[in-house]
């Protein structure tokens, strides 16, 4: 982040710090009694999320595992409170509209393909919003419904 010289606000500051830092909070005082929840590292060690009591080895093995306890089962994002509010996946792998999980498509299109068929003003290919259209090809947009008869 460049700031021209000038040194950052507090809040900016607070924003970019996540992790407990070895080499800031490591030395002593009170936060170098922090430790990960899941594996007892210690801050002196590792770098430590302030959130969740991780340390950096786990946050990147529960991401890489998808668990649904501690990571999303669709993305891997680490998200706790989310998981148990929406089953094991994050608010960002869920349909906003129904509330099912179906993280490829609303990802892609912001709803799952069942709300896009019910809406029925949404290509099945693309996401693009095109209600005469879809009706048309049979619920394609024009441009998929091209590249699907050339045989693309």
């Amino acid at each position: 982040m460049d700031t021209g010289g000038f040194p950052l606000s507090r809040s900016t500051q607070k924003e970019n710090r996540r992790w407990l830092d070895p080499n800031r909070e490591g030395r002593g005082g009170r936060r170098s009694g922090r430790y990960c929840a899941r594996c007892g590292t210690t801050v002196q060690s590792a770098r430590i999320l302030k959130g969740l009591n991780l340390c950096e080895f786990c946050v990147r093995e529960l991401e890489k595992a998808r668990d649904g306890r501690w990571s999303c089962l669709g993305c891997g994002k680490i998200a706790p409170d989310q998981l148990r509010k929406y089953g094991g996946y994050c608010k960002d792998c869920v349909c906003p509209a129904c509330g099912r999980p179906d993280p490829e498509a609303v990802h892609k299109y912001g709803m799952c393909r069942q709300c896009m068929t019910q809406v029925g003003e949404f290509c099945r290919r693309c996401g693009k919003e095109a209600a005469a259209q879809v009706r048309k090809n049979r619920g394609l947009c024009d441009a998929c419904a091209k590249e699907v008869q050339s045989g693309r």
